[in-house]
């Protein structure tokens, strides 16, 4: 910082005018001139200005500074604003000035000065007020010859500004100064500061001249809606038997709580912090009272007690009332309740290119602003006021990208790329074909790229438009109906006669369709009586009763054709079988049926059609035989009758219309005329048996005029306290038919009818009426939840009346009850622990992985596998992040250099090229191999690390070299590089021993004066001065200059990396080491050719060495030299044996630590934390051993075999931490069976189901504690709780069924098979098909289920569902049979053959009996003729069909034959059928069915499978049984649940000593003969499963099986290699090229083979050097721009060229270097003053509005000025 220095003279001259405005205060005492005005007082010249203002106008000198100046200052005579002061305060807001001079000559116009607030942030609470700080510093100094302790004076209205300051504990008040410094608050309470000695406004946005002020909820210029008001009255009562009660409840949070009680009883307050703090006040006396850290204002009067707290509130306030007074206290409240979850916008995501022009989106998180973490969208959703912000578009990365797939002559319109759009498939069809049903489609969001590609992308990225619908109605039109036409005039005029009408089946439209169903069909004919007798000539039949009804119905009849359903088909009549008189008429009549997908009339047996079979001959009428001509007779006309009387009946007219509109009837008027005068006579005088029949006409058929139909009315809505009626009111009109249609309510003239109405206007008795349930005070598992309950009564007005509760009759209703949310159980897709930022400074990204969860009923969150989760949405997965801002020079802000290593121990096992470490450990290496060692380092240049070796500098030479990086390079070691290796950052610095290991397995001795850990003494030191100091460093870091700051503790947080050539199995000694426990048990890991150990695993590892070493795989020698060298090392460098410090790095390997992370690990070694060691879970804790020994922190699974459990709780710390165990939140007790030691560990001795339940290990020490739980649970087998039902439901489109038994559904239903499993672990549940995979309709549920949606008869079959976990598995059966057309019969897929015989069991007279099974088709026949026509009536039981429950039945053959179903419900019993014989016999017939019941038993136990150790099982066999006992094959119970058989353990004792001998090993000669050997020993298997090795005495009475043997290969195989071929491969960089060669397999006999090592095989490809690879890309120069202005394209040609004959070569010969692009945009310039677009991103802009922004406008002109005149 530059300090600005006043010369003598000015402050003398300053002095005098400040001496000058503070007369009296100078003349009496020694003076103390306080000068604010030096912070913020520049170098250089005060002029007066003349404006009259009291300012000074400062003249500047320094031009350095100056920005540039605008037209308006050039116009005003100004220079340019200077650069801004630093801030007068660092924190608490503070104020920084700007200057500027004027260069006229003259006085300019305006200020010279400006100033604006800087260091708005709040200042340490420890840090006092800073008027106080002022005042203060005038404590030594004399006030009228005394000194006094100064403190500032309240809120001065007439002088904001002055610095006035009281004497403490006196009177006396002075103003020290008529200034306070710049950024003093005016008044405590405001943000309002003091500027030049003037109180200026700032606004609650720090900045000057602002009035934004905070709204209700305390946010800044905002408008109130993350807030809401919520304000009432409560009347408490409270009494001696119940003295306090609960009022409200007011959230952490909320802002301006006022209560106001009338009443005597008094106000308690309980507060709960998040932290589990809890307080309770008793507000009693008035005043301020602390709670927690608000403030409560409380006042008490009289009768009114007033209580405030402005907030906002630092934990949930539980207000109540204590008993105080026999009168009630009625209490009125309000407060600003915060909105929970709140939208917050995300920072942009990522660009979508990264180079050509790209967009970025924003999108907004639900936020719960209580724990400050996103959560689940629908929780902001469910408040009003919350409105998601619409997402932002921006454009980015519009560089052209550096090279291009093609060479492209035309470019596209628009240089950016498209904007990701929402593409739908087409609708599916429709899930009904009329009635209204749905159809759905998928959207998924897609992106095009630059080369036409349309790729899949995140659905966030089409948020910027509305996502088209996925789902519609369908086909809502009507199903199709059938409609009846009028009757017919009776075929006859006299006598018995038939009658017909038209029916058609006609669709929404009023077409004639198909589709209705045949059942319903209204019949077409019925008989109908003319009473008259049947004497009178035909001739004399009136013209309308010539049968015209007649021909029509018999036409109808006749064109009757095949139907998609089993129909008589008659066929044409033949002629009449005589000439003359009657003869009788013969047709055809056939069963037929239309089959739909041919169009093709198949017949069938007659008994297929359900109707009545049309008859197949009938009587004609040819006419009278005439008499041969001979004949004197003939016949008389009826005109030659004489009449006695001369009367006759004839027509005269039709009766008037019976209706006058919508059809009405006429009858025909019959008079008696006299045939002689045409007169109309009496009746009386006409013969009544030859009167004419009565004839009727239609009339009048069009429809009537609207009308209003009114229906009844509905039941009252209540049966008192005034409810409501409803009616239906339509207009319509009548039609034909009888039927009336609606019509629009406009074309009704009259008054519409009232649609509603009151009722029952009584009061009602006094009832208790419930409020709703609370939300469950657990949002997961069990909790509770509460209601208002009260008295009241509903008046005759509506009005309610609130009573005692003693009026009301009856038990209150529970005001407390349980809840269970068991929605939280279900697994969960949330996402993992965010990743470290991307950057270390300025703006970069957070990434985490989905983890599926699943919460169980205790409250503990369980990962479940992924694929539970793989219908669920994915969350959120990348997030932005800002760190630190940017450093602009790398060195402006000094941090100490850090070292950071690595503690690892490397051993090398077998010769490798390369290898990488990373400093801060040692290794152990084979000769000749090349070694990098890295230095990573931290705010610190890597070209400036410097290394020594031995305490001595190392440079590089032939065999060493330091990289650019600052690493470490050997070039083939050798002994001279043994040592100890240090690398220098700065101050810091850290080591590498160096070690390497002879062919002989021993370590080889560093050379003489070179000895490891005899450093020399400091003379080098890259950064040591001679003072021991650091030289060149301002780095100290709270270090005295010159002393030399502690050596920190690196943090050890990167991976080393290996780098390999090849793939083999370790060899020699190093080998044998990797077979200890360390390899399989801990985190050592072992690289092909090296082991890496953690420290941890050092003591192990020694162990291990000694084992070997008795058990003769090494020498004692060679493992005692071992050993004592590692550990020697060890002590040599310092450090002893490592401790378990890096233990758990492996689980942090892959985060970058934050710098406070570092600074903590760089911290003091005095003491540590206690931390309790975790480590990484691999698979499930569940098994069977005898005794468990299980970590903290996993779960424990009690079995049978379990006879100890002991749990481990490793802990690390400085001091030692000391543990401690709870169960199930308690202390743990010892017992006799549970006990603990020192070291943490927890022993229980035969556990069992008292031993369940949850562990809690904490490791405490003084500088904090740790802790982890483990879960002990008792292991379950899995059970399913099958169902021993048969369902059987042909109606429902949907059902649920519990898996077990026979289900019977219709085609095209959805079933849902539920298995309801428990156990523990948790099963896994999985279905099976016996017959077959599952299909494509079947979909397994998240709960266990298995949907199978729109049943076909293709998923006909037994369904398994098999749940399993550790200790077993349970599996239960349904058979599902699939019914067509609603029924069962032929139409159902079954498959067994005896299933589909249509055997007909016949009853008989004298009765009979048979058995069915379940399932099978039974059908009844009754014993009559096959032209038996008289109806035959079924009884089942006595009883009628239609009588017996749950009987499902269809007739078949005209009810000669019962089919009955089987597939549930009861169908066994005595059925009976009845007919009559003849007109006197009666036929009776009966058949008694029987029900054959089948079930699963299991049978006898097996024998042992072993006869000792813990191996040996028995198992029951299954058998399926009669219900007599006797056995049938398993397929006649296949439809019922089988049980699981399973096993149990037997002969569990020790076996007999028996010698056991490994596997033989390789034959010892790959080709003819050789030898072989085996390990033989005596062993003892005990009843737990261990095997025990015994000395070979103990097996003395067996023989002894041979340990080595001879053998013969026959594999005399080898590689043979090929001359390498010509260098004219692939080119792989410049006049690099590939070459090949042969590799096969031959046996000595040079014939070819198959059975070489692989592993062996020699390399077949090699690069080589070629002149043809000599190339390079050729570029020609840009051709001219494709616009002249308004971002246009260019191109250029790009070839490949060989570089030597200059030919062009194909692009391929190339392709081993970066292409240069060919294309690339140009003339990026606006035309002139046109407005236009110039992306397509301009509807988007358009609908976001962002046209207000200049980017935007400029871009999307035309589109936002057509915005711009729309408005």
């Amino acid at each position: 910082m530059d300090f600005w220095v006043l010369p003598i003279c000015q402050i003398s001259f300053m002095l005098t005018l400040m001496s000058s405005a503070g007369q009296g205060l100078a003349s009496q005492a020694q003076s103390a001139y306080f000068l604010p005005e030096f912070a913020l007082s520049p170098q250089g010249s005060f002029l007066e200005d003349t404006t009259g203002e009291q300012y000074l106008t400062y003249r500047y000198d320094d031009q350095s500074s100056r920005t540039t100046r605008s037209d308006e200052e050039r116009d005003t005579g100004w220079d340019a604003w200077g650069m801004w002061s630093d801030c007068s305060r660092t924190c608490g807001g503070g104020a920084s000035y700007s200057l500027r001079r004027c260069l006229n000559g003259v006085n300019c116009e305006g200020r010279n000065i400006r100033y604006r607030t800087c260091s708005n942030t709040d200042c340490p609470p420890e840090s006092g007020d800073f008027r106080a700080q002022q005042c203060s510093a005038h404590n030594d100094i004399k006030y009228q010859g005394q000194t006094y302790e100064w403190i500032p004076v309240t809120y001065d209205p007439i002088s904001p500004c002055a610095l006035r300051c009281q004497a403490r504990g006196k009177s006396l008040v002075v103003e020290l100064a008529p200034k306070v410094l710049d950024g003093t608050r005016c008044k405590a309470d405001s943000l309002d500061m003091c500027i030049s000695g003037i109180c200026q406004e700032v606004g609650c946005d720090r900045q000057l001249g602002s009035n934004a002020k905070e709204d209700n909820c305390g946010v800044c210029a905002g408008d109130g809606s993350t807030c809401r008001l919520v304000r009432g009255q409560a009347l408490p009562h409270v009494s001696p038997e119940e003295p306090m009660k609960m009022v409200m409840e007011v959230p952490m949070g909320s802002r301006g709580l006022r209560i106001t009680a009338k009443g005597p009883d008094m106000i308690v307050i309980e507060a709960h912090a998040p932290n589990s703090w809890r307080e309770e006040v008793m507000f009693s006396s008035s005043g301020s009272h602390a709670l927690g850290n608000n403030t409560v204002e409380y006042q008490r009067g009289a009768e009114r007690q007033t209580l405030r707290c402005y907030g906002p509130l630092s934990a949930d306030f539980t207000i109540k009332v204590k008993y105080a007074g026999p009168k009630d206290t009625v209490m009125q409240f309000m407060f600003y309740q915060p909105i929970r979850y709140q939208w917050r916008e995300t920072d942009f995501f990522p660009c979508s290119v990264t180079c050509g022009g790209g967009y970025q989106l924003n999108s907004a998180d639900c936020m719960d602003i209580r724990y400050n973490k996103s959560v689940a969208e629908h929780l902001c959703h469910s408040f009003p006021e919350n409105t998601k912000p619409t997402p932002k578009l921006k454009e980015c990365n519009m560089d052209p990208c550096l090279e291009s797939d093609g060479f492209k002559e035309v470019m596209p319109y628009d240089h950016f790329q498209p904007l990701p759009r929402w593409e739908q498939n087409p609708w599916t069809s429709c899930s009904v074909s009329c009635g209204g049903g749905s159809q759905e489609r998928s959207v998924v969001c897609v992106e095009e790229d630059v080369h036409g590609q349309i790729v899949l992308v995140e659905e966030w990225k089409c948020t910027h438009s509305p996502r088209p619908f996925n789902k519609q109605s369908c086909n809502t039109f009507e199903c199709p109906q059938w409609m009846a036409m009028e009757w017919s005039q009776c075929t006859v005029t006299c006598g018995p006669g038939l009658r017909y009408r038209v029916v058609l089946c006609v669709d929404h439209s009023g077409q004639h369709a198909g589709g209705c169903s045949p059942h319903l069909k209204p019949h077409i004919k019925e008989d109908c009586l003319v009473p008259v007798a049947c004497h009178k000539p035909r001739e004399n039949q009136p013209v309308e009763a010539k049968l015209p009804w007649l021909k029509q119905a018999q036409e109808l009849e006749e064109s009757k054709v095949a139907l998609e359903y089993p129909t008589f088909i008659p066929g044409p009549w033949s002629a009449c079988s005589v000439s003359c008189g009657l003869g009788v008429q013969r047709r055809q009549v056939k069963c037929k049926v239309l089959l739909s997908f041919t169009q093709a009339e198949v017949e069938l047996p007659d008994e297929e059609c359900d109707q009545d079979k049309p008859p197949l001959q009938r009587t004609c009428d040819s006419g009278p035989c005439l008499a041969s001509p001979d004949s004197s007779w003939r016949p008389l006309r009826p005109q030659q009758i004489p009449d006695q009387h001369d009367y006759a009946w004839e027509y005269m007219g039709f009766t008037p219309c019976s209706e006058s509109c919508a059809v009405g009837k006429q009858m025909a008027v019959v008079r008696c005329v006299s045939t002689l005068k045409q007169e109309i006579v009496d009746d009386t005088f006409c013969n009544d048996s030859k009167v004419v029949p009565s004839l009727l006409r239609i009339c009048n058929p069009q429809p009537c005029p609207p009308r209003w139909e009114v229906s009844v009315w509905n039941q009252c809505s209540v049966s008192c306290g005034v409810g409501l009626q409803t009616r239906g009111v339509s207009c319509v009109r009548s039609v034909a038919g009888n039927r009336t249609e609606l019509v629009s309510s406009k074309d009704c003239l009259e008054t519409r009818p009232p649609e509603l109405q009151a009722c029952n206007q009584v009061a009602c008795p006094p009832s208790w009426e419930a409020e709703k349930w609370q939300q469950c005070s657990h949002s997961c598992g069990r909790g509770t939840q509460w209601r208002k309950v009260y008295c009241r009564q509903r008046l005759a007005t509506g009005s309610y009346h609130r009573l005692r509760d003693e009026e009301c009759a009856g038990a209150k209703p529970e005001v407390h009850r349980t809840c269970t949310n068991p929605d939280c159980l279900l697994p969960r897709l949330e996402g993992g622990e965010w990743s470290k930022c991307s950057v270390t400074c300025g703006k970069g990204v957070q990434r985490r992985e989905p983890v599926c969860r699943r919460q169980t009923a205790s409250g503990q969150l369980v990962t479940l596998d992924r694929s539970s989760c793989s219908d669920l949405p994915l969350p959120p997965l990348i997030r932005s992040c800002r760190m630190s801002p940017c450093s602009k020079h790398v060195h402006s802000r000094k941090r100490c250099p850090q070292v950071i290593g690595l503690k690892r121990i490397y051993i090398q096992t077998r010769q490798e090229k390369r290898l990488s470490f990373t400093i801060g450990g040692r290794a152990y290496l084979l000769p000749k191999t090349a070694v990098i060692i890295k230095c990573p380092v931290r705010h610190f240049p890597k070209a400036q690390i410097r290394w020594e070796k031995d305490g001595s500098e190392l440079t590089s030479s032939k065999r060493l070299s330091i990289t650019k990086s600052g690493a470490l390079r050997i070039y083939n070691l050798e002994a001279g590089d043994i040592g100890l290796y240090r690398c220098w950052a700065n101050q810091d610095s850290d080591t590498f021993i160096l070690k390497l290991i002879g062919y002989n397995n021993r370590l080889l001795e560093q050379p003489e004066g070179k000895g490891l850990g005899k450093e020399r003494s400091r003379n080098f030191h890259p950064y040591l001065n001679k003072e021991g100091g650091y030289a060149g460093s301002k780095c100290h870091e709270g270090f005295p200059p010159g002393k030399k700051a502690p050596k920190s503790h690196p943090s050890w947080v990167q991976k080393n990396e290996f780098y390999r050539d090849d793939h083999g199995q370790p060899k020699e000694l190093w080998d044998t080491l990797a077979l200890g426990n360390y390899a399989l048990a801990s985190g050592a890991r072992s690289h092909t050719g090296a082991f890496v150990l953690e420290p941890a695993q050092f003591e192990e590892l020694v162990k291990n060495i000694s084992l070997l070493a008795e058990s003769g795989d090494v020498s004692d020698e060679m493992a005692s030299h071992l050993i004592d060298k590692l550990i020697e090392d060890l002590a040599v460098a310092g450090q002893g044996v490592p401790t378990e410090e890096g233990t758990t790095m492996d689980n942090h390997l892959d985060k970058t630590p934050n710098t406070s992370e570092l600074t903590g690990e760089m911290g003091s070694k005095r003491g540590s934390r206690a931390v309790i060691v975790r480590q990484r879970h691999h698979g499930s804790a569940m098994n069977f051993q005898r005794d468990l020994r299980i970590l903290v922190g996993r779960n424990a699974y009690l079995t049978n075999a379990t006879h100890s459990l002991t749990l481990v709780c490793p802990a690390q710390g400085l001091p030692p931490p000391n543990l401690s165990w709870s169960k199930d939140g308690a202390p743990l007790q010892n017992s006799d069976r549970v006990s603990w030691d020192s070291g943490g560990e927890v022993h229980i001795a035969s556990p069992g189901a008292s031993d369940v339940g949850t562990y809690k290990c904490t490791a405490t020490n003084e500088l904090g504690s740790d802790s982890e739980t483990t879960h002990v649970l008792l292991a379950e087998t899995p059970t399913i709780a099958a169902s021993q039902r048969n369902t059987s439901d042909l109606r429902s489109a949907s059902l649920k069924v519990v898996v077990g038994g026979v289900i019977t559904a219709r085609l095209g239903a959805n079933l849902t098979l539920e298995c309801p499993v428990k156990g523990v672990p948790r099963p896994t549940v999985s279905w099976h098909h016996k017959e077959g995979p599952l299909g494509a309709s079947a979909s397994p549920l998240l709960n266990g289920s298995l949907l199978l949606r729109n049943l076909t008869l293709r998923d006909y079959g037994t369904y398994s569902c098999m749940a399993a976990n550790s200790i077993g598995k349970s599996v239960a059966s349904s058979l599902l049979r699939v019914a067509a057309g609603g029924s069962l019969g032929e139409s159902e897929h079954q498959p067994s053959k005896e299933m589909n015989k249509k055997r007909v069991l016949m009853a008989s007279v004298i009765g009979t009996s048979v058995t069915v099974k379940p399932g099978d088709i039974l059908r009844i026949g009754c014993p009559v003729v096959p032209s038996h026509r008289k109806p035959i009536k079924w009884s089942h039981q006595n009883q009628t069909l239609k009588q017996s429950p749950g009987a499902s039945y269809r007739m078949l053959v005209g009810g000669r034959v019962l089919e009955m179903n089987t597939h549930g419900g009861k169908f066994d019993g005595r059925y009976e059928c009845q007919t009559q014989i003849n007109n006197q016999q009666r036929l009776t017939a009966w058949i008694h069915v029987l029900s054959q019941e089948f079930e699963w038993r299991l049978g006898e136990w097996s024998s042992c499978s072993a006869s000792c150790g813990n191996r040996g099982t028995q198992m029951r066999k299954v058998r399926c049984l009669t219900s007599e006992g006797r056995e049938t094959p398993h397929s006649v119970c296949h439809h019922l649940p089988k049980p699981i058989s399973q096993p149990r353990p037997c002969n569990i004792l020790d076996c007999p000593p028996s010698w056991a001998s490994t596997v033989w090993s390789k034959c010892s000669s790959s080709c003819g003969r050789g030898f072989r050997e085996r390990r033989v020993s005596c062993q003892q298997v005990e009843a737990s499963g261990s095997m025990k090795v015994l000395s070979s005495a103990a097996c003395e009475g067996f023989p002894r099986p041979e340990d080595r043997e001879e053998c013969t290969s026959h594999t005399c195989v080898e590689w043979l290699t090929g001359l390498w071929g010509k260098c004219t491969g692939r080119c792989l960089g410049p006049a690099v090229a590939t070459q090949s060669r042969t590799v096969s397999c031959r046996h000595f006999s040079n014939s070819t083979s198959k059975t070489c090592d692989p592993k062996e095989r020699p390399s077949s490809v090699r690069n080589c050097s070629s002149e043809m690879c000599n190339v390079h890309w050729k570029v020609l120069p840009w051709r001219t721009c494709t616009v002249a202005c308004g971002s246009g394209f260019q191109s250029r040609r790009v070839e490949c060229v060989h570089r030597q004959n200059k030919k062009t070569l194909p692009d391929q010969h190339c392709a081993w270097q970066r292409r240069p692009v060919t294309w690339q945009h140009c003339n990026v310039t606006s035309c002139g003053s046109e407005c236009t677009d110039r992306t397509h991103y301009c509807p988007v802009v358009k609908r976001l509005k962002l046209c207000p922004v200049d980017l935007y406008r400029q871009r999307c002109c035309q589109t936002c000025s057509q915005d711009t005149s729309a408005t």
